[in-house]
């Protein structure tokens, strides 16, 4: 190998970690940085690990670690991912000359249907809400299903009202995409024009995208729904788009998700659904 190649894990984490800041959302390289961060010190060597000697084994012994250590399988699997993709870098950069996670197995993770509120009682807890604004951005998130950093950075300069569409930039994936404007998320944006239609942002009272997340919890909490936070309106505006007869696919570009793998699992319906749809097989 050339000289080049010959760095430690040290060096090879903070090169990475430059590398992929601004590139990737500020949260991935947060994760890419705690994923390196634990592997390290799992190493006998620590930071001072040439990269050349990670070993298959290395992973493993450090999924096991993280398995009997009581780490939930669903943040020992993440770090997984952001170690594979670590070291997929490192291959194409030629500091190693095979990823040592390829070989790896994560732990099998039980994915259970995901919880959400039912569409006859988000009324209920919409309507519980006594603040005006904080009403209207609970009930464009259910409305919408968007993602946090999608809702809270919408402009009037996305919104085509005319059209009924709106541009949203989508963090996963790094590209703006267009998506209508359904009837509900319609008549929030209605109430917001009328008294922030001067400012830049459709939800211009919100700075804190973390202080979002604490009073929705609030909310939910006070409306009856203490297990749920934020991301489950999510999969609540999910769950009623599939209850009433959407189909996955639509669903998965509505929620911008790059794979429909990703999608299913909605595709828990309700039994009464189950009933209905089986009984569309006659003779």
């Amino acid at each position: 190998m050339t000289e080049k190649r010959k760095i430690t894990v040290g060096e090879f984490h903070t090169e990475y970690i430059n590398h992929r800041e601004g590139t990737v959302a500020n949260s991935t390289a947060t994760a890419d940085d705690l994923a390196l961060r634990k592997f390290t010190a799992h190493l006998p060597d620590g930071h001072r690990t040439p990269m050349q000697r990670v070993r298959p084994r290395d992973g493993d012994t450090f999924m096991s670690r993280c398995s009997k250590s009581g780490l939930k399988a669903t943040s020992t699997t993440n770090h997984y991912r952001h170690l594979h993709k670590a070291f997929a870098v490192a291959k194409l950069w030629e500091y190693v000359e095979s990823n040592p996670f390829a070989e790896v197995q994560p732990p099998r993770i039980h994915k259970a249907p995901p919880l959400f509120i039912p569409m006859d009682k988000i009324g209920a807890v919409l309507a519980g809400i006594e603040d005006f604004d904080k009403r209207m951005l609970m009930t464009a998130f259910y409305a919408t299903g968007r993602r946090r950093c999608e809702l809270l950075n919408l402009k009037w300069s996305d919104i085509d009202m005319e059209q009924r569409q709106y541009r949203v930039h989508v963090s996963k994936v790094h590209r703006d995409m267009v998506m209508p404007i359904s009837q509900l998320f319609y008549d929030v944006l209605i109430e917001q024009r009328m008294f922030y239609g001067h400012m830049e942002k459709v939800f211009p009272r919100w700075k804190n995208p973390d202080s979002v997340t604490h009073w929705v919890k609030q909310e939910l909490i006070k409306g009856g729904y203490p297990h749920l936070h934020l991301h489950h309106l999510r999969h609540s505006f999910a769950s009623a788009y599939v209850g009433v007869g959407g189909d996955i696919f639509t669903l998965s570009n509505l929620l911008t998700h790059s794979n429909v793998n990703t999608t299913q699992i909605y595709t828990h319906v309700t039994p009464g659904r189950l009933a209905k749809e089986v009984n569309k097989v006659t003779i």
